[in-house]
């Protein structure tokens, strides 16, 4: 990649976007995610201002990083793409903008629970969506190579690279039966809401859950998963991993409102420059399913849904 002047990024007559233009705010987004990143490496097993969001004591915890990340993200963004907006987990608005056609959906640190008991597994992950599309992102992990860490980074139509890497999901069975002995992601719970059909009963693959979405998302889009169940979780837990996934030949699916998975792309559609669009971004939460497209399709074909009561379909909306 080449980095470009931090002029604006101009929409063409017809709502597009040159690709020179989308290569520069990739490049942005870069930046952002390899500066936080080493910001965050520089805080980890250090001491930390450490704050809640929510009322469970040890729940929804915030630290001094987690704001400062999100304060340098914002700060490049400003700088390189000066007509873009910010959406972030940490601090909220008092009240709701009107959404610009292009939003910053950032997680200055997934993973805070992890970070905060000095474990390695959480993320920086920074994502540019076009009118709700994600088209340009990266995640920044942590990892044990010279660098301490690995960046993956995409925009739309160019692949997903580590470097001058290449890297693609893992390519399972030709019937899409995950792989025994090859990692996968689900969550312990997923047995209360769909009934598992007899093909993919026994076949769910190695199961980890590593407590970071986007971490996760990250090895199912360089192939060290094969597929992940990842959720409920809220937009900035995927915003980047959704194109990451699919630059990487990889699908996403998530799961609609008959608790049915269907393809997923994105929070494009209603898509409006004004407050209700930007909340509906913020608030929203899925489950998604990503992978190789055969991986996904024989896993969504094979766990249905199970009739909930009342007390079952509260207790799938809050993921526990």
């Amino acid at each position: 990649m080449t980095e470009s002047s931090p002029s604006n990024v101009s929409n063409n007559p017809n709502g597009g976007f040159t690709d020179s233009e989308l290569e520069h705010v990739e490049n942005s987004v870069v930046r952002a995610a390899k500066e936080a990143g080493a910001f965050v490496a520089s805080r980890f097993g250090g001491f930390l201002e450490i704050s809640q969001k929510g009322d469970k004591p040890g729940k929804d915890m915030v630290t001094d990083a987690d704001k400062e990340s999100q304060r340098m993200i914002a700060a490049i963004m400003s700088k390189t793409c000066p007509d873009h907006m910010l959406l972030g987990e940490e601090d909220p608005p008092d009240e709701e903008p009107a959404a610009a056609d292009w939003l910053w959906i950032v997680d200055p640190i997934d993973g805070t629970t992890n970070f905060v008991n000095s474990s390695p597994v959480h993320a920086v992950s920074v994502a540019a969506l076009f009118r709700g599309e994600p088209v340009a992102a990266a995640i920044w992990i942590p990892w044990p190579n010279s660098d301490g860490h690995l960046l993956m980074h995409a925009r739309r139509g160019h692949g997903t690279w580590i470097g001058d890497v290449q890297v693609h999901v893992h390519q399972s069975s030709n019937s899409g039966e995950p792989i025994t002995g090859v990692l996968s992601a689900r969550p312990g719970w997923i047995r209360r809401m769909f009934n598992v059909e007899k093909p993919l009963e026994g076949h769910f693959g190695e199961i980890r859950v590593g407590g970071s979405a986007c971490y996760e998302q990250f090895l199912v889009a360089n192939g060290t998963m094969q597929y992940a169940i990842t959720g409920w979780a809220m937009t900035w837990d995927f915003a980047a991993a959704i194109l990451l996934v699919k630059e990487s030949g990889g699908k996403v699916l998530a799961l609609d409102s008959t608790r049915h998975f269907s393809e997923f792309e994105g929070w494009s559609s209603g898509y409006a420059n004004d407050s209700a669009t930007y909340g509906r971004i913020r608030k929203w939460r899925g489950l998604l399913l990503t992978g190789s497209p055969a991986t996904v399709d024989f896993i969504s074909a094979n766990l249905k849904p199970k009739r909930l009561g009342l007390l079952g379909k509260l207790t799938s909306l809050v993921g526990s």
